[in-house]
C-alpha cells in the first residue's frame, strides 16, 4: 500500500476541492473566480449525476455528496488543483481520533503517519498528529513512520469541521474556465492545434473554434469537427462555436504567385479573416498549434513574418513543447485518435521558404490585396454549435445553496 492510497471508506460524505492561483487575487477577484469555479464545478456533477451541495469557505470549497464519483468528475474541472473524499466530523479532537481509527482498522497498515492542517481551531498541528496518532497506535498496533508510512491519514481541521481522509486526487490546475476572455483557436485537423486550444481553456479562457476549409487542398473538416467534439466536453456546459471558412481560392492564388511563400502568405491570410471573425465573436486574441521548429514554417524568422503589422494578439501555448509531449497531452484530452489520420496540405512547396523577409512578405501581401480577400472570404462563414442542446449556459448557473 502506497502513500496516498485511497481507501474507500463508506463514512466519506464531503470532497474537499483545492485550487491555487485564485487565492493569490485580490478579494474581488478572488471571490469572482471561485464563484466561477463552483459553478464549473456544480455543472459537472450535474451532468454526471450527482447529488451534492456546495459550501465555499476560506480557500476551499467543499462538496457535500457520498457518491464515490464526485472526486473524479471534480479533478477535471480547469482551477481545481486537488481533490479528496472526506469523512466529515466535529472539530475536536475525540471525533477526530475516532474518523481516522476507522480508516486504520479497515486499511490495516503495518505502518502509518498522521498530515494535520488547522485553521480557526484551539489545538495546534503538533497536538492533532500526537493525539490522534496515539489512538491509531493504539487501536491498531501499527508503528508511526514519518518517512514513508505504509498509509497516510490527512486530517484538515477547520473553526466548523474537520476532514479526515487518505486520497488526494491530481486535478488539471490552471485557472477556472470563463475567469478569462474569450479567443479564438484556429483547428486545423491535425493533432496540435486542439491541444494548443485545451491549453488555452486550463488558463480560462472560453473557445471558438476556427478552421479553413481548403479543399481540394487538404480535407480536415471531419476530425476538426471530431476534435471540436471533444473539447466540448471540458467546457462545463458552454457551446463552442465551430467556424468554417472556405479558403481554397486565396490559396491558389497565392500559390500560383509565390509559391515558396505559400505557407507564410495562407497564415497571413488566415489572420486577416480571423481578426473579422472575432468581431461577431468577441474574441480577444488567436490560438494556433505552433510548436518552434516543427515545420519548415515555424521558424522564427517566418513567425516574425507572418504575424507582422497583424495587430492582433495572437498565443502560441505550446511554443516551446516538443511532439511527443504535445501527442501524450492530446491522449490525455481525448483528441489524438480523431486527428492523427489527417493528410498534410498539398499546397506545401517542396522547398518552403524558412527565413522569410518581413518587408518582401508585406509588399507581396499588398500586391495580392489579401485584406480585401480576407473581408470577403469571412462573409461567406457557416457556424456550428457544438455541444448538447440541453445544456445549460454556465454563466447563467448558480451553485446550490449550501
Amino acid at each position: 500500500m502506497s502513500p496516498g492510497t485511497n481507501i474507500q471508506n463508506p463514512a466519506s460524505d464531503t470532497v474537499l476541492v483545492r485550487y491555487g492561483e485564485i487565492t493569490l487575487k485580490d478579494r474581488w477577484t478572488r471571490n469572482n473566480w471561485e464563484r466561477i469555479l463552483a459553478g464549473n464545478i456544480a455543472f459537472d456533477l450535474q451532468k454526471a449525476g450527482v447529488e451534492y451541495r456546495i459550501v465555499r469557505d476560506e480557500g476551499r470549497i467543499f462538496v457535500r455528496t457520498t457518491d464515490p464519483r464526485a472526486s473524479d468528475v471534480i479533478s477535471h474541472v480547469f482551477g481545481v488543483v486537488s481533490s479528496s473524499r472526506t469523512e466529515s466530523v466535529s472539530p475536536d479532537l475525540e471525533a477526530i481520533s475516532e474518523a481516522a481509527v476507522r480508516i486504520a482498522i479497515s486499511a490495516r497498515p503495518t505502518s502509518f503517519a498522521i498530515r494535520p492542517r488547522r485553521s480557526g481551531v484551539s489545538f495546534k498541528s503538533e497536538e492533532i498528529g500526537r493525539v490522534v496518532g496515539d489512538a491509531v497506535r493504539r487501536s491498531t498496533g501499527a508503528a508511526v513512520n514519518l518517512d514513508e508510512p505504509e498509509l497516510e491519514i490527512f486530517v484538515e481541521a477547520r473553526h466548523d469541521r474537520a476532514y479526515v481522509f487518505t486520497d488526494v486526487v491530481k486535478g488539471l490546475g490552471g485557472l477556472p474556465l470563463g475567469s478569462q476572455g474569450r479567443v479564438l483557436a484556429l483547428i486545423s485537423g491535425g493533432i496540435d492545434s486542439p491541444v494548443a486550444a485545451w491549453m488555452m481553456m486550463r488558463r480560462g479562457c472560453p473557445i471558438s473554434l476556427l478552421h479553413f476549409d481548403s479543399r481540394p487542398y487538404a480535407d480536415a473538416v471531419t476530425p476538426s469537427m471530431k476534435s471540436a467534439e471533444v473539447l466540448a466536453k471540458w467546457t462545463s456546459g458552454r457551446k463552442i462555436n465551430f467556424i468554417q471558412v472556405p479558403i481554397s481560392r486565396g490559396i491558389e492564388k497565392i500559390a500560383n504567385h509565390y509559391p515558396r511563400a505559400t505557407c507564410i502568405l495562407c497564415r497571413r491570410l488566415m489572420y486577416r479573416i480571423a481578426a473579422e471573425v472575432m468581431k461577431s465573436e468577441e474574441a480577444l486574441g488567436i490560438v494556433t498549434g505552433y510548436s518552434m521548429g516543427q515545420v519548415a514554417s515555424q521558424t522564427t524568422e517566418n513567425i516574425l513574418a507572418e504575424q507582422a503589422d497583424v495587430g492582433l494578439a495572437i498565443f502560441h501555448p505550446l511554443i516551446a513543447m516538443d511532439k511527443s509531449e504535445i501527442m501524450d497531452l492530446a491522449r490525455k484530452i481525448g483528441t489524438y485518435q480523431v486527428t492523427t489520420q489527417t493528410k498534410s496540405c498539398t499546397a506545401v512547396p517542396k522547398k518552403p521558404m524558412t527565413r522569410a523577409k518581413r518587408d518582401e512578405i508585406l509588399a507581396v501581401e499588398e500586391e495580392l490585396g489579401i485584406k480585401g480577400m480576407a473581408r470577403a472570404l469571412a462573409r461567406e462563414m457557416t457556424i456550428t454549435k457544438i455541444g448538447r442542446e440541453n445544456e445549460i449556459e454556465c454563466g447563467e448557473f448558480e451553485p446550490k445553496a449550501a
